[in-house]
């Protein structure tokens, strides 16, 4: 037999409760590599949760008072069967079976197909359960009983995190623990390298990566820094294009800080995509950039995204949308900035450099409504299956270029406007069924405004602590 993989015994790190990693049981690896396409596996694509579900869903828990309980699977991986057939060479230490050549019965950590077979033996399992799968995210689910739902739960590989009612949710995991072992956790403190703090009598929930943010600066031997991530007055497009670029580990610090940036803190999202534009061939003046968004970080790391119990708006969406027509950059395309707040902080931002040159500051601020409407169009469609008891309203849309404002409530079509692309206009049949209603407001309360460029101080902190309801 000429096709089989090679094995070899390694150790499983896991994190413990404060975040840590710590050794456990050794468990078989196979080589990948070793594997043929369409031969020893087929089809890789396996799920992910998006986090901006997992805020939403956090965001549910706090306006509901609900229980956040969180599980571990054991050996997840080992736990599927396999599709094809796979032959492995067993390593030393097997005793008289060592180097010996046998067929996997079931999946094993290495394998290239392991991660999509664990997702589909996982929803067989909470399928059997009666949980029912979200169309829009493949990794949300929910059971229902007595025409509403009891517990919504988001999967992330191998953990799980279920919302309701303490006593459903330890029930869900004993079931789940007789088709694979699963461990019960408790209460939700560490999920997916953040930490979630729970104040019960004042109706908080607070997301944070403090620790990781205060590790991630005394790599760098970074102490403290400025008030703001990124200046007004910084130039990052200014410099000698002759400049050495040294061996700066500039892409590992900007991949950290997108980490938290999409993670728990839209105050630097701006700062880290001006920055990442020039991971190819990073000069001083941009490594000196990033270390400043780093100080800022550590400045800030105890801030997070705090949810609020009994806010004006409660579970409903407010959406706002913001663009900075013809940027600093030198290819002269706009920014899209765009957040969507529920549950008296924000669930979803994003700050994006625009696929296409506009050109003028309505079409710029009309592409930034089109960008954050998708994203509300998913978050509608979670939200509806998390919550399908509770009708949902119009979603008020907040732009502050009457312009755009205009363009996307009436068919117009004049030389200014023409040459705009149909993929934007889809928002003008949304706000004709009352779905969305787009409504201007004025520049100082365009809460999406610090995601498009650099502000002021007093700006910049007036947004930041709106939007991720820091006090």
């Amino acid at each position: 037999m000429d096709n089989f993989i090679n094995a070899k015994w390694v150790f499983d790190w896991k994190a413990d409760e404060y975040g840590w990693p710590t050794k456990t049981k050794s468990r078989l690896v196979a080589r990948g590599d070793q594997q043929r396409v369409n031969i020893d596996f087929g089809e890789l694509f396996a799920p992910t949760v998006a986090v901006s579900s997992v805020r939403l869903l956090t965001a549910m828990a706090c306006e509901l008072d609900l229980d956040l309980c969180h599980f571990d699977i054991e050996q997840a991986f080992v736990q599927s069967d396999l599709e094809e057939n796979v032959y492995m060479r067993l390593p030393e230490g097997c005793g008289k079976l060592s180097g010996k050549i046998v067929r996997l019965n079931k999946s094993l950590y290495g394998l290239k197909q392991a991660s999509r077979q664990w997702h589909a033996h996982l929803t067989r399992c909470l399928l059997t359960l009666g949980f029912m799968q979200c169309l829009a995210d493949a990794c949300v689910f929910r059971l229902m009983e007595g025409g509403s739902v009891v517990m919504t739960i988001v999967v992330h590989v191998d953990d799980i995190f279920a919302v309701g009612e303490k006593a459903r949710c330890d029930q869900f995991g004993r079931d789940l623990n007789e088709m694979v072992p699963v461990k019960n956790l408790g209460e939700l403190r560490w999920y997916s390298g953040c930490f979630y703090e729970r104040d019960w009598e004042k109706g908080t929930l607070t997301i944070s990566q403090q620790t990781f943010a205060e590790q991630l600066a005394d790599e760098y031997r970074i102490e403290y820094g400025r008030s703001v991530p990124l200046s007004v007055g910084a130039r990052l497009a200014e410099f000698d294009k002759n400049e050495v670029s040294e061996d700066w580990p500039f892409r590992e610090l900007v991949g950290s800080l997108m980490w938290l940036s999409t993670q728990t803190r839209p105050d630097i999202s701006n700062a880290v995509r001006a920055v990442a534009r020039y991971c190819a061939a990073p000069k001083y003046v941009h490594w000196k950039a990033a270390l400043s968004i780093l100080g800022y970080v550590r400045r800030t790391s105890s801030f997070g995204i705090t949810f609020q119990r009994g806010t004006v708006g409660g579970l409903s969406m407010q959406v706002f949308a913001d663009a900075d027509y013809a940027s600093k950059a030198t290819d002269r395309r706009s920014v899209s900035g765009g957040l969507v707040i529920c549950g008296g902080a924000c669930v979803s931002w994003f700050s994006r450099t625009q696929k296409c040159v506009t050109l003028s500051t309505t079409e710029a601020e009309y592409v930034a409504l089109a960008d954050v409407i998708k994203e509300v169009l998913f978050l509608r469609q979670v939200w509806r299956f998390m919550l399908p008891e509770a009708g949902m309203p119009c979603i008020p849309v907040f732009e502050d270029n009457e312009g755009a404002v205009q363009l996307a409530q009436n068919p117009i079509t004049n030389s200014n406007s023409k040459h705009i692309d149909v993929r934007h206009h889809f928002l003008r049949e949304l706000a004709a069924r009352k779905e969305i209603s787009i409504t201007h407001v004025s520049s100082p309360f365009q809460h999406a405004d610090f995601l498009t460029k650099a502000i002021p101080r007093e700006s910049f902190e007036f947004h930041r602590n709106l939007t991720m309801n820091l006090g």
